[in-house]
């Protein structure tokens, strides 16, 4: 029998990426039940414009997320700026994800942290830079500025938000659906704002009992988010990618089997 047969997981990523772990989840035999609790929106704007207009003038382009990649090539696009301005740029992501959204657009990142966290990579860059840098950071509205603290005392950084992360309200009545009639037997949590918003739209279907649902969380930080919001059963691997997630869910349900 395959480790995830019948087990029903919640998968509340935004719905551009949410097929990548339904893929990984029905390969082991479970049944995803894609619920996206956000989604993104770019961000058009007159600073956005201005920081797209000069970048001649930074050494670096760092990314710390597959989706800021995505909207800051879609602002270049939007304003008429040809790529061949990144042509002498280096650039630095945190995530082989983010590398590989990067790869896509025909630019190699020279710095990927062994770890997904903003601050390894800050701390990395400071470790092997030898010049005083100007880079541009490509964040989201929500984002952790982690990177940012590590990196401003020695270069000089300029911070650009390209997109916001919005509460997908329109999946309201379908959420508090699945949470009345007990159709999941695990959650999985792949950011800080997919807690929040999945509390948010439970509204007053809240309940501790809700709270007890097992999750899994792709990072410390939203597991921390988790924890914060109540839920006692909180899982998070120890690699931060969605495949590592799956491996998790696997083990917990094997040993949850084993239990009884």
């Amino acid at each position: 029998m395959l480790p995830l047969q019948r087990k029903r997981i919640m998968v509340t990523r935004e719905a551009e990426a949410a097929s990548d772990m339904t893929y990984l989840i029905e390969q082991q035999g479970g049944i995803s039940i894609e619920i996206p609790l956000i989604h993104f929106r770019g961000i058009d704007s007159k600073e956005n414009d201005l920081v797209l207009q000069q970048m001649e003038q930074y050494d670096w382009i760092f990314f710390t997320s597959a989706t800021g990649v995505k909207f800051f090539f879609e602002g270049l696009n939007k304003w008429n700026i040809s790529t061949k301005v990144l042509k002498n740029k280096r650039f630095a992501v945190v995530g082989s994800k983010t590398a590989k959204a990067l790869q896509s657009h025909g630019f190699s990142a020279e710095m990927v942290p062994d770890t997904f966290l903003g601050t390894s990579l800050g701390i990395g860059f400071n470790a092997r830079a030898q010049h005083r840098y100007r880079i541009l950071v490509i964040q989201g509205n929500l984002a952790r500025q982690d990177v940012v603290k590590e990196l401003q005392p020695y270069h000089n950084v300029q911070t650009v938000i390209m997109y916001e992360t919005v509460v997908n309200v329109k999946i309201k009545e379908k959420l508090q659906v699945a949470i009345e009639q007990s159709t999941c037997d695990l959650l999985t949590f792949t950011s800080p704002s997919t807690v929040h918003a999945f509390v948010s739209l439970l509204e007053e279907k809240w309940s501790e009992r809700t709270a007890s649902l097992p999750c899994i969380c792709i990072g410390s930080t939203t597991k921390q988010s988790a924890l914060e919001h109540g839920f006692s059963q909180v899982m998070m691997p120890k690699t931060f990618t969605i495949e590592s997630m799956i491996e998790v869910a696997a083990t917990y349900f094997n040993k949850k089997g084993q239990c009884t």
